[in-house]
C-alpha cells in the first residue's frame, strides 16, 4: 500500500505567496492563539476516530489515489516545471544586476509530463478531472509564455543599440513575473485538489498501520512549517505565535522519535534522517526567536524545510518498497 509523498514546495518563509501573506495579515490574533492552544492539547494521531476497518475495495481505491498523487507530485518537481522558478530567479537577478543568465533548458517534454498529470474521471469525478486538466493546460501556457518573454528579454539585454534606461526590460520582467504567478496559481490549485483527496485516502491506508503515529506526526510537522511561513510573511512577525510553533514542533519531534518503530531497520534509518532534518528547522526557528529573523536565518529555514521534505520522501519510498 502506497504512503503519501510530501508535495513539491516552491514557497518558503522568506518568499511566501501573496495569498499566504494576505491570510497571515488578516487572521485574527485571538483565533490563531485559540487554534494553537487546541492543537497543543491534541495529539495529531488521535485527532480522528478510526471507526470500522475499510473494505478491500476501499483500500484498493485509496491505494490507487495515493499512488496517483505520488506520481503527480514527483512530476511537478521535474526540471520542466521547476524551470518556472528558475526563470523567475534569473529575472530577479537581472533587475538587480542588469545581466541575464542564459534561458534554462526545457528539461523535458511538456506533452509527456501532462499525460502523467491527467486525472482519471472515475477517480476524481468529471468536474474535478476537468478542473485538473484545465490547471495542467494553464501551467503549460504559463511556461511557454515565460519562455517567450525570457527569450525576448535576452535579445533586449544583448542589443547594445537600445537606449531606453531599461524601460522595456522592466516591462518584460513584469510580464514574466505575471506568467509565474499564473503558473503557481495553476500548480497550487492542482496540487491542493489532488492532495486533499490523497490525504483522505491515506487515512484508510493508515488504519491499523504500524507507523500511523510516525506518519501523522510527520504530517503535523509539515503543517507547522506552513504556519511558520505564514507568520514570517507578516510585516511584523508575531514572535509569541512563532514561539508556540517552535514549542509544538519540539513536542512533535519528541513524540515522533519515541519507540517503538515497528518496521525494517532501513525504514527506521530513513525516518530518523527525516527527524534530524526537521530538528534542524527547530534549531533555526529558535535562533530566529533569539537573534531576529534576518535574511540568513530565513534562508536556512527555507533550505532545511526543503531538505526535510526530501528526506521524508526518501522514507516514504523506502517504506513503500518494503
Amino acid at each position: 500500500m502506497a504512503l503519501l509523498l510530501v508535495g513539491c514546495d516552491s514557497g518558503g518563509n522568506e518568499d511566501a505567496s501573496s495569498a499566504a501573506k494576505e491570510q497571515a495579515r488578516q487572521a485574527p490574533e485571538t483565533d490563531r492563539a485559540g487554534a494553537d492552544r487546541a492543537s497543543q492539547d491534541r495529539l495529531p494521531y488521535e485527532e480522528q476516530v478510526q471507526g470500522p476497518p475499510p473494505s478491500q475495495e476501499e483500500l484498493e481505491k485509496a491505494d490507487a489515489l495515493v499512488a496517483f498523487y505520488n506520481v503527480a507530485a514527483a512530476t511537478l518537481a521535474e526540471p520542466y516545471y521547476a524551470q518556472a522558478e528558475a526563470m523567475l530567479e534569473n529575472v530577479r537577478h537581472y533587475l538587480r544586476e542588469w545581466t541575464l543568465p542564459p534561458r534554462p533548458a526545457p528539461g523535458g517534454d511538456g506533452k509527456v509530463l501532462a499525460r502523467r498529470l491527467a486525472a482519471p474521471a472515475d477517480m476524481f469525478g468529471e468536474d474535478a478531472a476537468a478542473a485538473l486538466s484545465q490547471w495542467v493546460e494553464d501551467m503549460e501556457k504559463s511556461i511557454q509564455s515565460m519562455r517567450a518573454d525570457y527569450a525576448t528579454l535576452g535579445r533586449y539585454v544583448r542589443d547594445e543599440n537600445i537606449r531606453d534606461d531599461g524601460v522595456k526590460g522592466r516591462a518584460l520582467a513584469a510580464s514574466l513575473e505575471k506568467g509565474h504567478e499564473r503558473f503557481m496559481a495553476a500548480r497550487d490549485g492542482y496540487l491542493a485538489l489532488v492532495e486533499e483527496r490523497a490525504v483522505k485516502a491515506e487515512e484508510a491506508l493508515l488504519y491499523g498501520h504500524p507507523l500511523r503515529r510516525q506518519i501523522l506526526e510527520a504530517r503535523n510537522i509539515f503543517s507547522l512549517y506552513v504556519t511558520a511561513a505564514e507568520l514570517l510573511a507578516a510585516q511584523t512577525p508575531d514572535r509569541q505565535a512563532l514561539g508556540q510553533v517552535r514549542s509544538r514542533l519540539e513536542a512533535g519531534l519528541r513524540r515522533a522519535g519515541q519507540p517503538p518503530f515497528p518496521a525494517a531497520p532501513e525504514v527506521e534509518r530513513a525516518y530518523r534522517d527525516f527527524l534530524k532534518q526537521a530538528a534542524r528547522y527547530e534549531v533555526f526557528l529558535a535562533r530566529g526567536l533569539d537573534e531576529g529573523f534576518y535574511s540568513p536565518v530565513r534562508q536556512e529555514l527555507n533550505n532545511t524545510a526543503q531538505e526535510s521534505r526530501q528526506a521524508y520522501n526518501i522514507f516514504v519510498r523506502t517504506a513503500n518498497s518494503n
